[in-house]
């Protein structure tokens, strides 16, 4: 796949005019263009060797850049460069969708994530919040005992989603704003494969999570 500075910078604009349109404030807009330039320079840079067909040099640039920006704007990162995925590629489809759904964040989200994993675990235990299950993780945790899921898959998979749903306590309870937890989630992994196991739970959750909050479960509201 040949890097294009002229596509990267199409795409860049394309993606900055439809937040504005959308009515994202200034300082969003260009703190996302300072965000996506960084990630515009690491695709280029990695172009010869490792951009393709498939997304996985996409994901190797945004891994790059997120080393170079603090904690508190990693998670930002991600979703941003998840949303700007489609307009990298041309996905015109994709790009009607978020447009027709409004489903681009227009303002940073608001996700409670710190140290490792371990301690927002320790937080987490520590915390009052959650003693009880939410409603949607009890009707989740009751269709995993129906399939017959092993005990200690449904512990771990309660003790995942409870951390998700802690890290977005304070946040909107809108689709976006849950993928921005699992973003959060995402920073605490270091092996990829634990990475892919959470995408997986929390896309399972996401429906009982959305047919808890909105009774949305189009594939325009899909947030994992």
């Amino acid at each position: 796949m040949p890097f294009s500075p002229q596509q990267a910078d199409i795409a860049l604009n394309a993606y900055l005019s439809l937040l504005k349109n959308k009515g994202a404030a200034t300082n969003v807009t260009n703190m996302r263009k300072h965000m996506l330039r960084h990630l515009i320079s690491a695709l280029e840079a990695q172009a010869d060797r490792y951009l393709t067909d498939d997304d996985s040099g996409y994901r190797r640039a945004v891994d790059h850049v997120i080393k170079h920006f603090p904690d508190d704007q990693q998670v930002e990162i991600i979703n941003v460069s998840r949303e700007f995925y489609p307009f990298w590629i041309g996905d015109l489809r994709t790009i009607a969708r978020l447009n027709a759904a409004n489903a681009l964040t227009l303002e940073s989200l608001t996700v409670d994530v710190s140290g490792t994993l371990m301690d927002m675990f320790e937080r987490l235990d520590r915390a009052s919040w959650g003693k009880e299950p939410p409603a949607c993780l009890a009707d989740y945790l009751d269709s995993l005992v129906a399939q017959g899921a092993d005990a200690s898959v449904i512990d771990i998979r309660e003790r995942l989603i409870l951390l998700l749903l802690f890290i977005i306590r304070n946040a909107e309870p809108i689709p976006t704003a849950y993928r921005a937890g699992v973003d959060a989630m995402l920073t605490l992994f270091s092996k990829e494969d634990t990475r892919r196991i959470f995408i997986d739970v929390a896309r399972e959750f996401f429906y009982f999570w959305n047919r808890f909050h909105s009774g949305d479960e189009s594939d325009t509201a899909r947030a994992a």
